[in-house]
């Protein structure tokens, strides 16, 4: 597979790897070292994680990063094989879950910080929260037709869609996205329907630890609904930079994650611009409109390349892509090794600066995580 130059830098800078927890709290470490040991072993992966403990100037810190095993089974931060060796371990779907997101944090190219215990536990509840709705995902594409139920919903010009009173905001969430509850597939964009699920998994870990800043979640949607870049900055934390980008094949399960359409043409036409898209782990990404046939990397790289070959226009003279030759040519390429292997050495590249569409390709050089959200004032969340 083509590595492109930003790539290559990526891969031989990343010298600092994994993820640390903070002890503000005197405490007897070696007795916390050992109890995180025990969880490591519970999950079957004290094989794969080093543990150590070290000192900075806030303090004492526990630092877990890959083992030499562990950096081996993942070649260039590739996390997508984790799940594999997990599944032999013949450990349940929770575990299994968990210990994937441990193993690909701990895998990380530049350390994460959690302020203590209780941070990670959170984070780690958060991203096995979002998974588990975004593989219940199914939504009808529509940019212009959107729809939400209208017992939790009701739409305005000004602020978008509004939380009624005396209503949850995790329920009218998960009823808009999830059929299975719903009985009914609502239409939404993909950058909406991204945000719902992060914001969902959010307000539920709130309710549990934080619920002064619940109902300033919900009061804040019940006046105007944040989105884009407010949606970003109030609730996530973007990792990776030009400058310092993510390894292309480097997830978390729970990341949430942008790709652009590099083709300057079809990206004019609204809802092609890109996909937004959750890491479900596995190697495999959520496809927010058929639940039964989640992406692989691969697949959604040709899916996005495609679009450009499949415009056409309207009898009005509205260009349109085509999904369903999409598909089918998405299909064909996937058993066609000679048409596959082109495609993916222009898309597997990363992208280019927004408003730019020149050489790069449609992988994003940063992932979005969830912000803290143990201790935050209320007003932070308004």
């Amino acid at each position: 597979m083509y590595t492109s130059d930003v790539e290559t830098q990526a891969l031989t800078n990343a010298q600092s790897i994994g993820f640390a927890i903070s002890f503000v709290d005197p405490v007897n470490f070696d007795s916390r070292l050992r109890q995180v040991q025990r969880c490591l072993r519970y999950l079957g992966i004290n094989d794969l994680v080093d543990c150590s403990m070290g000192e900075g100037v806030d303090g004492r810190y526990l630092h877990l990063r890959a083992s030499h095993r562990l950096i081996t089974l993942c070649p260039d931060f590739d996390t997508s094989s984790i799940a594999t060796f997990l599944c032999a371990r013949q450990q349940g779907q929770q575990q299994t879950m968990l210990a994937e997101i441990i193993l690909a944090m701990a895998l990380s190219p530049d350390v994460v910080h959690f302020s203590n215990q209780q941070e990670l536990k959170s984070n780690l509840r958060m991203r096995c929260a979002v998974v588990h709705l975004a593989s219940r995902t199914e939504l009808n594409f529509d940019t212009s037709a959107i729809t939400r139920p209208q017992a939790y919903w009701f739409y305005t010009k000004e602020n978008g869609f509004l939380l009624r009173q005396g209503v949850s905001l995790a329920e009218g969430i998960e009823r808009a996205l999830c059929p299975d509850v719903s009985g009914y597939t609502y239409s939404f964009s993909c950058q909406r329907a991204s945000e719902y699920l992060m914001l969902h998994a959010v307000v539920s870990e709130l309710l549990r630890v934080n619920k002064e800043a619940l109902q300033a979640t919900e009061a804040q949607w019940r006046k105007r609904a944040l989105t884009g870049d407010d949606f970003l900055f109030r609730f996530l934390e973007e990792r990776g930079t030009r400058d310092n980008p993510m390894p292309m094949r480097y997830y978390i399960p729970g990341d949430r994650i942008w790709f652009k359409n590099p083709d300057d043409h079809s990206s004019d036409i609204e809802g092609f611009e890109g996909s937004w898209v959750i890491y479900l782990g596995g190697g495999c990404f959520c496809n927010l409109w058929d639940r039964a046939r989640p992406y692989t990397l691969e697949e959604k790289c040709l899916e996005i390349y495609y679009w450009s070959q499949c415009v056409e226009v309207s009898p009005a003279g509205v260009p349109w892509i085509n999904e369903a030759i999409v598909k089918e040519c998405v299909q064909l390429a996937l058993s066609d090794p000679a048409i596959k292997k082109p495609i993916l050495q222009k898309m597997m590249v990363y992208r280019d600066p927004a408003g730019v569409y020149a050489d790069g390709g449609c992988i994003d050089l940063s992932r979005d995580s969830f912000s803290p959200v143990r201790g935050r004032a209320s007003s932070a969340y308004i």
